[in-house]
């Protein structure tokens, strides 16, 4: 019998114990609401415009700042159903409500902490967004930010968003913010969305180095067959890239790269290279592969019992030729043939305001020779009209 009365007693002491937790949690909560400060966002001015045409809505503005500082959970924040009527009592009109002294006017109509008031301002090669916060009882700016952005329309909701959250102190996502703010930093979702696009298409240019049995006639002499050439070749080119995808880190690229080597040797050796490329917007490191096709001259002929290179109507033996015709480049030759390969390419891309340096390295794989070097490219980011 005592033992039942001890389990009824220190259950009945758990059970007092979990109620008083849960009215002290429930009083903490309640006395975290009635202390958080209530603020309102009446009008967010929106500058600028390009080509006459306005980019955003002082309304689109206003509900966007009002949403993502509601989202911060700083103060408690009032809809506009709640002010629109009392404002309208007081001949207040928040289209034009920017100064202190309105602001402070409308806070005290509305029952305000604060007011929080700002801009947007679409300039020609930025975005800027300012706020401030105005204390309706002191009239006085007691919080307030201004902060640069690139030109890219598509991601004001997350310059707001920025803005806010580093105005009271909130914790901002470092990268996204380093893709919209800074001038140099790598290509991506965010900050590459067609009304600044990067132009990835521009000049190639370096050098190729030919190895195997191609790299031995190229140094042949032309009586020969060769081309009395080395076999280190300078290559100019142009590179048309088009992007197909672009999220987060990850580019897909396609790259169409017609190319002349050996100009300075007096040679033209023509090719057109199609590859598909994968770009990491985040350190800028680029990978391609896919195929090409080079252009140059063969000539049939034979190889005799000492290996040595004849063409087909050098045979004046006896009989007919008992050795083996085949087509090889040769500078005697008459025919152009291409000649298919193909491509493994990896490199990176320096930044430099708008200009975009790629750097390559490469390797063609082909049946009977082997090549691999280096080029350089310049383009550079140019704003796409609108």
């Amino acid at each position: 019998m005592k033992t039942l009365k001890n389990i009824t007693l220190i259950g009945t002491l758990a059970f007092t114990s979990f109620l008083n937790a849960q009215n002290d949690s429930i009083k903490r909560i309640s006395d975290y609401r009635i202390n958080k400060q209530s603020c309102a966002v009446l009008s967010i001015d929106v500058k600028g415009n390009r080509n006459n045409i306005s980019v955003m809505t002082p309304a689109s503005a206003t509900s966007l700042t009002r949403r993502e500082l509601s989202k911060l959970g700083v103060y408690e924040v009032a809809y506009n159903e709640d002010l629109k009527k009392i404002l309208e009592t007081e001949n207040i009109n928040p289209n034009d409500c920017y100064d202190m002294v309105c602001l402070a006017k409308a806070g005290k109509a509305t029952n305000m902490d604060l007011m929080l008031s700002g801009y947007i301002d679409y300039a020609s090669d930025n975005i800027v967004v300012s706020f401030r916060e105005v204390n309706v009882k002191t009239k006085k700016v007691v919080n307030s930010l201004t902060k640069e952005y690139k030109y890219l329309p598509d991601q004001v909701k997350k310059m707001i968003q920025i803005t806010l959250q580093e105005m009271h102190l909130q914790p901002v996502d470092e990268e996204l913010e380093k893709l919209l703010v800074k001038i140099e930093s790598q290509e991506s979702y965010y900050n590459n969305n067609g009304s600044n696009r990067l132009n990835l298409s521009g000049t190639r240019m370096g050098f190729v180095t030919i190895l195997g049995d191609n790299a031995s006639i190229l140094r042949a002499p032309k009586h020969e067959g060769g081309f009395d050439a080395s076999s280190t070749l300078f290559q100019f080119g142009y590179q048309f890239e088009t992007m197909y995808l672009n999220q987060g880190r990850i580019q897909g690229l396609f790259e169409f790269i017609p190319t002349v080597s050996g100009l300075e040797q007096g040679l033209f050796i023509p090719s057109f290279t199609a590859l598909h490329g994968i770009r990491d917007n985040e350190t800028g490191l680029e990978f391609a592969f896919g195929p090409t096709v080079g252009f140059t001259t063969v000539a049939k002929g034979y190889y005799n019992e000492a290996g040595d290179w004849k063409l087909k109507n050098d045979w004046n033996g006896v009989g007919e030729n008992p050795y083996p015709i085949v087509s090889r480049i040769d500078s005697r030759g008459n025919t152009i043939q291409a000649t298919p390969g193909f491509v493994l390419a990896a490199g990176f891309s320096l930044r430099s305001g708008n200009l975009n340096i790629p750097i390559n390295a490469f390797t063609v794989m082909q049946k009977d020779t082997f090549r691999f070097g280096i080029s350089v490219g310049l383009n550079g980011k140019k704003n796409k009209k609108k």
